[in-house]
């Protein structure tokens, strides 16, 4: 007996972790990453936007021309247009998009954190707290509150985190985003990353509001660590820099910026981080 308990263990555990544990692919973000999806993330690290938003656009056409090929895989197409267009849209930009169908569950609660994020930087806490209540009921709903998906616990954090900051609670908005940052940290390096932004940078810019200059260094440096080719991040780094003190360190950073910046340099502000 204990010979056939201990041989149905094995056979357990040399299953796939998707037979062990099956779960909805409506439910999934697939690990996908494609030359679109690429180009999407290097305009955005740059700050072109509008290259970004282009390759957005191509994005969500390619997301659905692809139904047939199922949820998770558009799912990841359409988690990474909108991640990137939040960063340089307006909040009424981004409260325009549509809502997602019912078979695309994780992207849902996404356009949820992501609508929250608009109206917390348009200064609608209200709604934006009311839209936080609702993204968790259909969490709940939706049975995602367990999910293990890095990028819905992250997103959630980084959505209370806006609100805070909308409310001018700067630590509190800087906690949440510490707590999203542990989670990229524990997932490492990916393709495509788990958030569009290094999360440390917006740490970084939380703790600079709340007068933390040399914290907010540390955080940014973890962040340029993390992805270094993320203009944005070098930016926020030259401003904690000046804020410690280093003005020969944050001039450095701030010529290097110069080289980098694709963009229009309106959209380098802490709030962006």
């Amino acid at each position: 007996m204990r010979k056939l308990v201990l041989g149905v263990a094995l056979l357990v555990l040399s299953q796939p972790a998707a037979a062990a544990r099956p779960q909805d692919d409506a439910r999934q973000i697939a690990a996908v990453w494609t030359d679109e999806q690429r180009a999407a993330f290097d305009a955005e690290q740059r700050g072109d936007a509008a290259a970004a938003l282009a390759a957005a656009a191509r994005l969500e056409a390619l997301a659905a021309s692809s139904r047939p090929r199922g949820p998770a895989y558009v799912q990841a197409l359409l988690s990474t247009a909108w991640q990137v267009r939040s960063q340089f849209s307006t909040p009424a930009e981004l409260l325009a998009r549509p809502e997602p169908t019912s078979d695309q569950l994780a992207v849902h609660a996404l356009w949820r954190a992501l609508r929250i994020e608009a109206m917390a930087r348009g200064g609608e806490t209200g709604q934006a707290h009311d839209e936080l209540l609702l993204m968790r009921k259909e969490a709940l709903r939706d049975k995602l509150a367990d999910s293990d998906l890095p990028l819905l616990r992250i997103a959630e954090h980084v959505a209370v985190a806006r609100i805070e900051l909308a409310n001018r609670n700067y630590r509190g908005a800087a906690q949440r985003f510490s707590r999203a940052a542990e989670i990229e940290a524990k997932v490492g390096a990916s393709e495509p990353p788990v958030w569009h932004q290094p999360l440390d940078s917006s740490l970084g810019a939380a703790l600079l509001k709340a007068g933390d200059a040399r914290p907010a260094l540390e955080a940014l440096t973890r962040a340029l660590a993390r992805r270094p080719d993320n203009v944005w991040a070098l930016w926020g780094r030259g401003q904690a820099q000046k804020a410690s003190g280093n003005v020969a360190g944050a001039d450095a950073s701030m010529r290097e910026v110069d080289k980098r910046w694709s963009g229009d340099r309106k959209w380098l502000t802490l709030d962006r981080l």
